[in-house]
C-alpha cells in the first residue's frame, strides 16, 4: 500500500507480495546509489526525487549487466586485438541480436579496426535507449514480469504485472461483477517497475515474501542468485539456504517461470525451512547439475534434475530413498553427491545431519575395504548384493549380507544394533555404509581434489 507524505516523501507498506517485492527492489536501487531511506517494522519511506528514469536505467544496466548486449560489445572492443571468434561475437551482438534496437542503431555496420570507435560512439550516444529497449523486450527481464507497454507509466486502473494485466477494452466488462466496468477493482503503481529486481536471476525466479517485518523482507531477498542459463535448475534451494536465517515461521514464496505468463505461490513450512538452514554450505553446488541414474537393473540410465528433486522432496517431506538407490545403480559413480543426499535425507527423516552412528557405519565400511584390499571383486560383489536387496525392500536380506560380511572380514559393525531395532528409521546408516564401501570416486569429488593440487 502506498501513501504520499509531505515534501515528496513516499511510504510503502508490504500489504501484499507485490508491494513487498516493490520494497525489496527499491531497497536494492537505493543501496546501489547510497541514497538514504527509512526502514521501519511495517513500511519503507523514501524521497521520490531520488528516482529518475535515467538513474533507473543506469541501475538496470548494472543489475542485469550479463543481459546487456551492448556491455558485452564494449568489453570486447576494449581488447587491443580481437580473435576471429570475438569478432563474430561482436557482429552477432550488433546485427543478429534479438534486441532490435542494436540492429536499428548499427545498420549494416560490421566490425573492423577502422570502425571500432564508431561502434563505441554509437553505443555511448544511445546508451539509455539501448538499455530501455533491451530491458523492456528481454524475456528474462521486464517482459518476464510485467506488460512491457507499461514501463515508466504512472499507476493506472489495470495492474501491469503479468497474470494480473487484462485488456481493459475487451475483458474488463467480463471480469467485473454484474458485467459493470465500474465494479472492476485492480491496483497498479509505477513502483511495480522495481519488482524485477526483487526476484532471483534464474529461469525459475523466486521472491520470498517474508513480510513479518520490512527488515526481514529485505534481508530474505538480499542475495542475488544467478545460475548459468544452460543449467536447467531451480534456484529455490539456493534462495532458501541463503535466506533461512531471516525466517522463523511458515513463509510464502512467489515463483515466476519464464515459460508462463503468470505468477505462482508456494507455501513453505517451518520444518522445510529448518532443513534448508541445516544443509551444508557446499551442498547446493553439488546438486545443481543433472546426472545419470537408473530406475531398475534392466533400464538404461536416465538423466535426472537432482536439485529440483531434492527441493521438492524437502518442501513436501518426501524421503530421498528412491533417488539415492537409483544413483547407487547408475553406470557412473556419484559417491560425493550421494553423501550429500544422505545428509539431507537424514534431515528429512527428522535427524540432525551426520550422526555418530553414521560415522560408525562409515568407519566400518572403511575397515571392510582395508580387510578386503586384495579382493576388490569381493567388495564389489557385497556392494551389489546390498544395493539390490535394499532397492527391493528386502531388509532381512540386507541384514543377512551385513552379518555375513562382518563375520567374513572380522570387522565389528556397531551400527547394526540400530538396523535390527528399526530398519526403516535407520536406513541412512545402510546408505552410508554402501556409499563408503564403493571404490570409485565421483567425477565431482575428483574435480574438487584436483583443484587443490
Amino acid at each position: 500500500m502506498l501513501e504520499n507524505l509531505e515534501n515528496g516523501v513516499v511510504r510503502i507498506e508490504a500489504s501484499d507480495w507485490r508491494w513487498g517485492a516493490s520494497i525489496v527492489g527499491l531497497s536494492k536501487y537505493f543501496d546501489h546509489y547510497q541514497f538514504k531511506y527509512i526502514v521501519k517494522e511495517e513500511y519503507i519511506e523514501f524521497d521520490q526525487k531520488n528516482i529518475t528514469k535515467e538513474k533507473y536505467l543506469q541501475f538496470v544496466e548494472s543489475f542485469f549487466e550479463d543481459k546487456m548486449h551492448h556491455k558485452k560489445v564494449e568489453d570486447l572492443l576494449r581488447n587491443e586485438k580481437l580473435t576471429d571468434q570475438e569478432i563474430k561475437l561482436v557482429n552477432d551482438k550488433i546485427s543478429v541480436s534479438p534486441i532490435a534496437i542494436m540492429k536499428k542503431l548499427m545498420g549494416k555496420i560490421k566490425y573492423s579496426e577502422d570502425n571500432k570507435s564508431k561502434i563505441l560512439d554509437l553505443i555511448s550516444e544511445s546508451r539509455n535507449e539501448i538499455i530501455e529497449n533491451t530491458f523492456r523486450e528481454g524475456k528474462a527481464l521486464y517482459a518476464n514480469f510485467c506488460n512491457k507497454g507499461n514501463l515508466f507509466e504512472e499507476g493506472g486502473k489495470i495492474c501491469r504485472l503479468n497474470g494480473y494485466y487484462v485488456d481493459k477494452d475487451k475483458k474488463m466488462k467480463a471480469l467485473s461483477f454484474g458485467a459493470n466496468k465500474k465494479n472492476f477493482i485492480s491496483q497498479d503503481s509505477r513502483y511495480f517497475d522495481f519488482i524485477p529486481f526483487a526476484f532471483s536471476k534464474t529461469r525459475e525466479s523466486f521472491f520470498i515474501n517474508n513480510n513479518f517485518t520490512v527488515k526481514q523482507l529485505i534481508g530474505s531477498n538480499k542475495s542475488d542468485i544467478s545460475i548459468d542459463e544452460n543449467v536447467n535448475v531451480s534456484s529455490l534451494l539456493y534462495k532458501m539456504k541463503n535466506s533461512s536465517k531471516f525466517i522463523d515461521y511458515d513463509v510464502e514464496v512467489i515463483k515466476k517461470d519464464r515459460d508462463n505468463d503468470y505468477y505462482e505461490t508456494i507455501f513453505i513450512r517451518k520444518k522445510a525451512i529448518e532443513i534448508f538452514k541445516k544443509i551444508k554450505d557446499d551442498t547446493p553446488e553439488s546438486l545443481k547439475m543433472s546426472c545419470n541414474a537408473k530406475k531398475n537393473d534392466k533400464e538404461q540410465d536416465v538423466w535426472v534434475n537432482i536439485e529440483k528433486i531434492v527441493t521438492e522432496s524437502i518442501l513436501n517431506g518426501i524421503k530421498l530413498d528412491n533417488l539415492i538407490e537409483n544413483l547407487f545403480k547408475a553406470t557412473n559413480n556419484h559417491s560425493f553427491l550421494i553423501s550429500r543426499l544422505i545428509n539431507i535425507n537424514q534431515l528429512i527423516y527428522g535427524g540432525e545431519g551426520m550422526t555418530k552412528n553414521q560415522e560408525k557405519a562409515r568407519n566400518s565400511a572403511l575397515e571392510v575395504q582395508r580387510a578386503l584390499a586384495s579382493k576388490k571383486n569381493k567388495i564389489r560383489s557385497y556392494e551389489q548384493r546390498l544395493i539390490s536387496s535394499i532397492s527391493l525392500r528386502d531388509y532381512e536380506k540386507v541384514k543377512e549380507v551385513l552379518l555375513h560380511l562382518s563375520a567374513y572380514t572380522q570387522v565389528r559393525m556397531d551400527f547394526l544394533m540400530d538396523i535390527f531395532d528399526d530398519f526403516e528409521e535407520n536406513k541412512n546408516l545402510v546408505y552410508t555404509f554402501i556409499n563408503t564401501l564403493g571404490e570409485k570416486k565421483s567425477t565431482y569429488n575428483q574435480k574438487k581434489e584436483g583443484d587443490g593440487q
